[in-house]
């Protein structure tokens, strides 16, 4: 009994003892696996923007590229911008005399034409007007005649000089008070052909009552203000009149295209609710106010709107075609977008080893034998390096896009011009394993 008591206490023992040595294996490797990651972070960080793969890899995804170097670009420069009105197709009309709303022609929506009457105003200054020319008119005739006798005697030593003196006065006077009046006529729009043959007796039942209110421009009504029997004021605008057959499109350019840009380039546009129609134009002027805050030069484009489609404050979509330039440029295909980012791959000269292995648990044996623990092949490959570089766009044509890398690129560099998904998705799927793997 106590012999069997002695072995179950050494079998106690050591089994104690193996535990113990256990668990400081399993402390060890924890701590060997926690301080790990640590390295790996950083060595991940720095490869972020990159990814290996072999030959094989490179031909399935039908990965090619090509030599980053100078292309001679004819092309255009694609910016947005909005409809503006031609201030001098716009007028907020009104009266320039103060009366009563008589009567309204227009109504809002209406077209009119450049000296169309669109209202009428009544005003009794108006007739005073009428009066005082036919005054200043009947003055004026009766010192011509008067000085004109008194000048035939003087030249046959005729009359006095002193009489001649004071009726040319007169006669000079009459002329300032015929010019005043005429230009109180022509202030109202009264004819002084329809004052011509007045008589005295009718002056007052003839006279033109109203001033009528007349349209500067050709336009539509785009708003009216007044009404009928309403007060206004020279300074009351009644009607507000738009005419858009010509407009402006105000196009806004970042300073790394400015270089490229001119008075007298031809531009096209477009806008979203009618995509298939296109709009051509060219660059009147650039403005030589920079936007600090947004970074744009306003570039202002008239436009041929004969449709009138294209209404004021729209957004548009604009080329501008330039002259050939010698920029650094690649294919539109090697092109990538993230958000609001562009990048393209590069690959490099740089090759690394990578492993691979086949993973065959029980049952899966490729030699049909099962096992109950699981075996690994390992293949070592070596594969090339590509990283993701971050670009912005300049110019461009149907097939080259100017770049302008944020990390410096040379020229000569072997920019992957197919294929760009594939590194793009490789890219993503080790990002995910990266995250799988902490």
């Amino acid at each position: 009994m106590i012999k069997k008591l002695k072995w179950y206490n050494i079998f106690i023992l050591t089994a104690a003892i193996l535990f113990l040595a256990g668990c400081n294996n399993k402390g060890s490797d924890e701590k060997e696996h926690t301080e790990k990651p640590k390295e790996e972070s950083v060595h991940e960080d720095e490869h972020s923007n990159e990814t290996a793969l072999t030959d094989e890899q490179i031909k399935f995804m039908g990965i090619e590229t090509q030599k980053l170097e100078l292309q001679n670009i004819s092309g255009y420069i694609k910016v947005n911008g909005e409809v503006m009105i031609n201030p001098d197709q716009e007028s907020k009309v009104g009266s320039i005399i103060p009366g009563r709303i008589k009567k309204i022609y227009v109504k809002e929506g209406s077209f009119v034409k450049a000296g169309q009457t669109i209202a009428l105003i009544e005003n009794l200054d108006l007739v005073n007007a009428q009066v005082e020319y036919m005054e200043a008119k009947h003055e004026y005739e009766h010192a011509k005649i008067e000085y004109e006798r008194q000048l035939k005697l003087s030249n046959d030593n005729i009359g006095s000089k002193k009489q001649l003196s004071e009726l040319k006065a007169e006669y000079e006077h009459a002329v300032v008070g015929m010019k005043s009046a005429e230009q109180k006529l022509v202030n109202y729009k009264v004819s002084k052909k329809r004052l011509e043959n007045y008589e005295d007796t009718t002056v007052h039942t003839e006279l033109q009552r109203y001033y009528p209110v007349t349209a500067p421009i050709s336009g539509n009504i785009v708003s009216r203000i007044a009404t009928v029997g309403q007060f206004i004021e020279p300074t009351t605008d009644m009607f507000h009149i738009v005419n858009t057959s010509t407009v402006f499109v105000d196009l806004n350019i970042f300073e790394k295209d400015l270089p490229y840009i001119s008075a007298g380039q031809k531009v096209s546009l477009e806008v979203s609710v009618d995509p298939y129609q296109v709009y051509e134009g060219t660059v009147s002027y650039v403005n030589k106010v920079f936007d600090d805050e947004k970074r744009t030069v306003k570039v202002r484009v008239a436009i041929n709107n004969k449709n009138e489609k294209l209404l004021p404050n729209m957004f548009v979509s604009a080329k501008i075609y330039i002259k050939q330039e010698s920029v650094l440029a690649v294919p539109i295909s090697a092109i990538e977008t993230e958000g609001e980012s562009k990048y393209i791959f590069v690959k490099t000269n740089e090759v690394k080893e990578i492993e691979e292995h086949d993973e065959h648990t029980e049952g899966e044996n490729p030699e049909g034998e099962t096992k109950e623990t699981e075996n690994k092949e390992h293949k070592h490959e070596m594969a090339v390096v590509f990283k993701k570089v971050i670009v912005n766009t300049g110019i461009s044509d149907d097939k080259f896009i100017q770049i302008f890398p944020i990390d410096e690129l040379k020229s000569g560099e072997e920019i992957v011009i197919k294929g760009t998904f594939y590194l793009k998705s490789e890219m993503k799927k080790g990002e995910l394993n990266d995250e799988h793997g902490h």
